[in-house]
């Protein structure tokens, strides 16, 4: 029950991710602080808000959320489904982190990267997950990626040298010159 407890967890984060990203970040109308963060992040491709913001926010609703969760379920199951979904936030922090800073270490990323960028480059209304691609694809907002279009002027450090994309990436992405939004 513990590991099922975990692995939910997971798969909750996932959701939350993409009601987040989909919601916060971009249909709602009004002023938020994760839609001026996201806003600044789609801005500069190498913007991210504060660890320490998301640390405190993080751990914040640990507490509460613990102490909710132990009122209906037992402690060891209430902690175990809130380490895999804060762990799948840690893990996702890390993966949209690399995505823009780090080259890719398996085809797995790559496939990730452009669902990402796309989102970034092409269609903000679209491919809104980051760790998976699920909830796209069950809520409609799934486009598939051939080839992603990334301005001159977001080009990331790991995708070219001088200035150029790096061979590898060819089949992936594409540089648009003297681009801006």
């Amino acid at each position: 029950m513990i590991f099922l407890s975990l692995a939910l967890g997971m798969l909750v984060w996932t959701l939350i991710e993409y009601l987040l990203h989909r919601f916060l970040g971009h249909q709602h109308k009004g002023k938020n602080f994760f839609k001026a963060e996201h806003i600044q992040h789609h801005a500069k491709y190498n913007y991210f808000a504060p660890v320490s913001k998301k640390i405190m926010l993080a751990s914040l609703l640990f507490v509460i959320l613990t102490g909710i969760g132990s009122l209906f379920f037992p402690l060891l199951i209430t902690v175990a489904f809130l380490v895999g979904f804060f762990g799948m936030g840690a893990l996702y922090e890390y993966t949209h982190y690399r995505y823009h800073s780090k080259n890719p270490v398996a085809k797995i990323f790559i496939v990730l990267r452009k669902h990402h960028f796309y989102h970034h480059f092409h269609n903000p209304k679209v491919n809104h997950g980051v760790t998976s691609r699920i909830w796209d694809r069950v809520f409609g907002t799934f486009i598939p990626v051939e080839k992603v279009n990334i301005p001159q002027y977001m080009l990331m450090n790991w995708l070219v040298d001088n200035n150029e994309l790096k061979p590898i990436y060819t089949n992936h992405f594409r540089i648009v010159r003297n681009h801006r939004k």
